[in-house]
């Protein structure tokens, strides 16, 4: 009903992100789809500087040592 071009959509959109982190490992894993085009690849490399930057995998560490 909404449309394929729908915003809402894009949210699910894998190319969009490009892949999503491994938790529960040592260091910044991303994963990203078999099929990805240029454009989820740019976009995983977007996101890793991003969960890199963040300190995800240490802020993880940190609230398990807790």
């Amino acid at each position: 009903m909404k449309g394929i071009g729908n915003d809402y959509f894009e949210m699910f959109n894998f190319e969009n992100f490009g892949g999503t982190p491994v938790l529960g490992i040592n260091a910044p894993l991303i994963i990203g789809h078999g099929i990805s085009t240029e454009k989820a690849i740019k976009s995983m490399l977007l996101h890793t500087s991003e969960v890199v930057g963040a300190g995800l995998v240490n802020n993880i560490k940190e609230e398990l040592d807790r």
